[in-house]
């Protein structure tokens, strides 16, 4: 591993200032992407020839300013910029990571037809027989998860949706194939904390900070999806525009 000559001992500043800032050029030039994992704090020791207590002060620097994240047990990582969602109009997530560039996919872990419980019925408004798909899905910016994502729509709408026609088209395409077309839609959110679980998914620490979704949307005036996700914290913020 060849040494960079950056960090200079012969003037007169210091050293972690100096690897605090050429760490900063790579992520503003994109040469450490976002999301991305540091070296090692030993290979970053020898790519600039510089000790551990001084790379320790300048990551814990540009920790403090928000460029980078400790994730425990497996490194330093370039921290991925918040995108702002306004709230003032119908949106899907996918298609609104597509404009800004970022490439976003989704798992299936989840896609059977059940009869669902009583708080899922009242939301969709059906009557106690009536039956749902349940569709969870993990979904992905770039390599990252950033939420687990619940959806329920009622069968009587799209009776021959298919696990295959979500994964292939997506949800809201899919619904249109059944001349379901979603219009409109209310969404809650407040702060919580990640459990065991989504914490495990997200690869982050169980407790950290996470917001709660819940959508119901609208097909005229008929229910077509209800919706619940837990969205990490430190990737999407909520703009409310008020008009």
């Amino acid at each position: 591993m060849s040494m960079e000559k950056t960090i200079r001992k012969d003037v007169p500043i210091a050293l972690y200032y100096q690897l605090k800032e050429e760490i900063r050029r790579k992520i503003l030039s994109n040469e450490w992407k976002e999301g991305s994992r540091l070296p090692s704090e030993k290979e970053i020791c020898e790519i600039f020839g510089v000790s551990r207590t001084t790379v320790r002060k300048a990551v814990d620097e540009l920790e403090s300013e928000d460029y980078l994240v400790k994730r425990q047990g497996r490194g330093t990582f370039v921290k991925q910029k918040s995108i702002a969602q306004k709230l003032h109009k119908f949106y899907s997530f996918s298609e609104e990571l597509k404009e800004r560039g970022i490439k976003e996919t989704a798992k299936m872990v989840i896609f059977k037809e059940i009869i669902p419980e009583i708080s899922i019925r009242k939301a969709l408004q059906l009557s106690a027989e009536e039956r749902v798909f349940w569709i969870k899905r993990v979904r992905y910016m770039d390599e990252t998860a950033y939420t687990v994502e619940n959806s329920y729509i009622p069968v009587k709408y799209v009776p021959g949706m298919t696990q295959d026609l979500v994964e292939t088209n997506g949800l809201y395409k899919t619904l249109n194939l059944f001349q379901v077309y979603p219009e409109r839609a209310t969404e809650n959110f407040s702060a919580v904390n990640l459990s065991q679980e989504d914490a495990c998914i997200m690869e982050l620490k169980t407790g950290e900070a996470a917001v709660y979704l819940t959508r119901t949307t609208y097909s005229g005036v008929n229910i077509i999806e209800y919706c619940h996700s837990v969205v990490r914290g430190d990737v999407f913020q909520y703009t409310v525009e008020l008009k």
